[in-house]
């Protein structure tokens, strides 16, 4: 396994996963409150950079992700933890394989040892699932990668957006619901993008807008609440 400060390089995945879902991940939370909202115009805290199978770097006020390697994983992220929301972004293939996989990563430990992942393909698929281990041990939640008209294939760009409530997990793609995972077991975890390319060889893809906003918690109900309610 390569890995750098910028980016996270490394081989394709083992096939041998594990049964159950997945085992919440361990976090540093960064203090912040309110909606996150990155539109790249400038790098921020978005790290960028290059190595041996892979690059970042924001052009043109998008994120591009390079992996210039066959069957490798890449990604980088925010250093800020979330829960419970909605995470959307705007992603796009721009160059390399229709096979080329790309997305969103969830929930990540602050390792980035484990996280979920919601992503698609340049030729209209689209996986949710789980990688940890530094994603040595790979696992999809729906089975494998699956076709969804919804996904404009080639180089359009798609609006993923992806909700966390309850443990249930929903992805949409253009306005359009393609899947739902029950039964997860999470708190919070940092969010990324995230890129794995095909057996035909390297990708770019490129992202843009990518919006967190958090659920809000639960208020307690108020004293002067607690009093009507009760039986006197």
């Amino acid at each position: 396994m390569l890995a750098l400060s910028v980016l996270i390089g490394l081989n394709a995945c083992a096939s041998d996963v594990p049964t159950g879902p997945p085992p919440r991940p361990t976090v540093i939370v960064i203090t912040a409150e309110g909606p996150y909202f990155a539109g790249f115009d400038s790098p921020a805290d978005w790290l960028v950079g290059q190595s041996q199978s892979s690059h970042g770097r924001v052009e043109n006020g998008r994120y591009i992700l390079t992996i210039t390697e066959p069957e490798t994983i890449a990604w980088v992220h925010e250093q800020r933890a979330f829960s419970e929301g909605t995470y959307e972004v705007e992603a796009a293939l721009q160059s390399g394989p229709e096979a080329s996989v790309f997305g969103l990563l969830l929930l990540g430990s602050s390792d980035l040892s484990s996280f979920v992942y919601c992503v698609i393909t340049g030729d209209g698929r689209y996986d949710v699932g789980y990688c940890e281990d530094g994603c040595q041990v790979q696992r999809s939640l729906i089975g494998d990668l699956t076709l969804a008209y919804a996904i404009q294939p080639g180089n359009a760009t798609n609006f993923l957006q992806v909700t966390l409530e309850d443990g249930r997990l929903t992805l949409s793609v253009n306005g359009t619901l393609v899947s739902q995972v029950n039964d997860l077991d999470y708190t919070s975890g940092l969010v990324g993008l995230i890129g794995e390319s095909s057996i035909f060889g390297g990708f770019e893809a490129a992202f843009d807008n990518l919006r967190v906003i958090e659920a809000l918690p639960d208020s307690p109900p108020s004293p002067e609440a607690t009093r009507e309610g009760g039986s006197g």
